[in-house]
C-alpha cells in the first residue's frame, strides 16, 4: 500500500480485537494490508520495522502473527533473545456492549538468553488475543502484535505503570 502523507493508523484495542483479529481468527486468508503476516518470534525486533507496511516516524508497528508453542506452553524466544511477560494482562471490552472480546498483554524485549546474561531493550510488544467464542474457530492462535520503540524514559514509565497494576 503506497503511503498516504499525514495518514495514521492508531487503531483502539477494541478495534484491534473485534475487526481485524476477529477476522484473521475465522478466516486466516483474510489479509489487510496494514497489518503483515510475520512470525514475530523469528526476528530480532529491530528487523521488523522494515518488514510493516507501515513506514513513519511514529515508531509504531503492527503484525499478525502465531503463538509458537513448546510442549503447550507460549514460546517467546525470539532471534537474540526473548519477550518477557510483563503485568498481568488486561481484559479488552466491547465498546456497545461491555463484554470481554479479548485480552492485551505487554511484553519488553530482553536481549540474550533467558537462563544466563540478559539485557532489557527499548523495545515493547502489546499482544492482543481474540476471546474465542466462535463456533467459526479456526483453531489458529492468532494474535496481533503492536511494537512499540521507546525512549529509555518511555520504558522505565511503562515498567513502573505495569507494577502498580500488578500491585493493586
Amino acid at each position: 500500500m503506497d503511503s498516504v502523507v499525514g495518514y495514521a493508523f492508531r487503531p483502539t484495542p477494541e478495534e484491534l480485537v473485534s475487526h481485524y483479529l476477529k477476522e484473521k481468527t475465522r478466516d486466516p486468508a483474510f489479509t489487510f494490508p496494514l497489518i503483515r503476516d510475520v512470525d514475530i518470534y523469528k526476528y530480532h525486533p529491530c528487523e521488523l520495522p522494515g518488514l510493516s507496511s507501515i513506514q513513519s516516524d511514529d515508531q509504531v508497528w503492527y503484525f499478525f502473527s502465531t503463538l509458537g508453542k513448546i510442549g503447550g506452553r507460549v514460546s517467546r524466544r525470539a532471534k537474540g533473545g526473548f519477550w518477557k511477560l510483563t503485568g498481568r494482562g488486561q481484559v479488552v471490552k466491547s465498546k456497545d456492549t461491555n463484554n470481554p472480546i479479548g485480552f492485551k498483554k505487554t511484553l519488553i524485549y530482553y536481549q540474550g538468553s533467558n537462563l544466563g546474561q540478559q539485557n532489557r531493550t527499548n523495545w515493547v510488544m502489546h499482544e492482543y488475543q481474540y476471546l474465542n467464542n466462535d463456533p467459526v474457530f479456526t483453531g489458529t492462535e492468532v494474535v496481533v502484535c503492536r511494537l512499540k520503540r521507546i525512549s529509555d524514559e518511555g520504558l522505565e514509565l511503562v515498567t513502573q505503570q505495569l507494577q502498580d497494576l500488578h500491585f493493586r
